[in-house]
């Protein structure tokens, strides 16, 4: 009986502790809690080849791309941009004010023997969540085409 009661104040205990939105007691929320974080999570998403965690944080001010976009339709661009984002690692450099409130951040890209910089555009959304809109593929092209 005793641990019956102990095992009941752990479960209540658990249940009412508060959870913050975009913080490490919830890494599913959508986006990012910052612009720069949204980078750095489509970044990771990317290459881990996650298509899931890609819509989580790819977006418009309207939300997340997962939400906002024909299913068929987002699969098969997410299959397109991860040619482009495949990478070894990544420098996050600067970042800038852009149109439309939104935060541009040069990206350097490496894999293999070929390093590239790209501009990436955040966009701020619902919540105050960040989504990452864009990114200048066509820096990364050699990166594409590299095998």
């Amino acid at each position: 009986m005793k641990k019956l009661a102990i095992v009941g104040m752990f479960v209540v205990a658990a249940c009412t502790r508060p959870v913050s939105v975009g913080t490490a007691a919830n890494p599913n929320a959508p986006g990012g809690a910052t612009a720069r974080e949204a980078v750095q999570k489509f970044l990771a998403a990317a290459k881990a080849q996650d298509l899931q965690a890609m819509s989580n944080v790819w977006g418009t001010s309207a939300g997340p791309a997962r939400t906002t976009m024909e299913r068929e339709e987002l699969e098969q661009r997410e299959i397109i941009l991860l040619c482009y984002l495949k990478h070894d690692s990544y420098k996050l450099g600067s970042e800038s004010p852009a149109a439309n409130g939104e935060r541009v951040f040069d990206v350097e890209m490496t894999y293999k023997d070929v390093t590239r910089t790209a501009n990436f555009f955040a966009t701020p959304g619902p919540a105050g969540r960040w989504y990452l809109r864009a990114f200048d593929n066509e820096k990364l092209t050699d990166i594409c085409q590299r095998r």
